[in-house]
């Protein structure tokens, strides 16, 4: 992570609220530590995580610090996708991967 920061000018973390998120964030902290973490957090959020995830989230960056990126893909929610109506492939392409 620290290699990353040194090379490239606006480095990124992806962050899903998920296990493997937390701990790779455990990691950043560890890395930079006394310092603040020195690259913002990116959620792409698809509109289906639980109200409580969203406030984790947010209560976890702003506990430490981080600066927090959240990108919804505009596209996708006025056309109104959703992994019932369009088939969790097409949700996780248009949400997700177009998203980025």
């Amino acid at each position: 992570m620290r290699e990353v920061v040194s090379q490239f000018e606006r480095p990124v973390m992806m962050y899903s609220i998920g296990k493997d998120s937390s701990v790779l964030l455990h990691v950043a902290r560890k890395a930079f530590f006394p310092g603040r973490i020195p690259f913002p957090l990116l959620h792409v959020d698809t509109t289906w995580k639980f109200r409580e995830m969203i406030e984790f989230r947010d209560r976890t960056a702003a506990d430490l610090d981080i600066d927090l990126i959240v990108h919804t893909n505009p596209d996708g929610v006025a056309d109104g996708i959703n992994p019932f109506d369009h088939g969790s492939r097409n949700y996780t392409d248009i949400m997700k991967t177009q998203a980025l």
